[in-house]
């Protein structure tokens, strides 16, 4: 699942730590996909500092999260559906139809968070800014990144940039899906082939309406 949707989960729980947790891999991720962070492997080092805590407990509700929704059949039935429809657009491509329509379901599940108000980008963001950055870093150099520039680096741009707002616009999502394609291989897609791909994402999030509360349902109830 992608920011949004892990958001989703914690909306409620008053708890910046937390929050930001619920999505630290991603960022790191996102940061530099060569740094790999085990909290798990760790988890002594955290104490009983509730800082500390949090973020950790975000983290594993993270990794459940996406265990969840990555053996679930609306992943499975809905990703290979998005595969049949991408896959001649990037056929003369490097892009593997299989990635991109993992991402192409992940954004829309946020574009449809967004687009029915379950969840507001104003909150996340508050949310996040709210998380104590001193305990952010010392959470990642007890998990062993000894330094963490690069992750606030990128962290101070993704919340001025506020992103998450766009994916409200399917152009939008569109151009995100082949910025994180880009990041795998070296990839131009002409004109056509973005409107193509906003084309089917647009017509296929008309499709996901009426199933995609079920699949928080799902993931909300092994979650507990």
């Amino acid at each position: 699942m992608n920011f949004l949707s892990h958001y989703y989960f914690e909306r409620y729980r008053h708890n910046p730590e937390l929050v930001l947790g619920c999505v630290l891999p991603d960022l790191i991720k996102n940061a530099d996909r060569n740094v790999n962070v085990l909290p798990q492997k760790h988890e002594e080092r955290f104490g009983n500092n509730p800082k500390l805590q949090s973020i950790y407990q975000g983290w594993m509700r993270h990794v459940e999260t996406d265990r969840c929704f990555h053996s679930s059949s609306f992943f499975y039935d809905h990703t290979h559906r998005l595969r049949t429809l991408l896959a001649p657009i990037v056929e003369a491509t490097e892009i593997r139809p299989s990635f991109l329509s993992h991402i192409a379901l992940e954004l829309l599940l946020d574009h449809l968070l967004l687009h029915h108000n379950w969840v507001h980008e104003s909150d996340f963001y508050e949310y996040l800014a709210a998380a104590d950055r001193e305990a952010t870093d010392r959470f990642l150099k007890l998990c062993g990144v000894s330094d963490t520039a690069f992750f606030f680096k990128y962290f101070n741009s993704f919340m001025r940039a506020q992103y998450v707002a766009g994916y409200r616009d399917f152009g939008q999502i569109t151009h995100a899906m082949i910025g994180i394609c880009r990041r795998l291989w070296n990839v131009q897609l002409d004109r056509d082939q973005y409107s193509g791909i906003t084309e089917i994402v647009s017509d296929y999030a008309a499709n996901l309406t009426g199933e995609f509360p079920h699949i928080f349902e799902e993931v909300a109830s092994k979650l507990s």
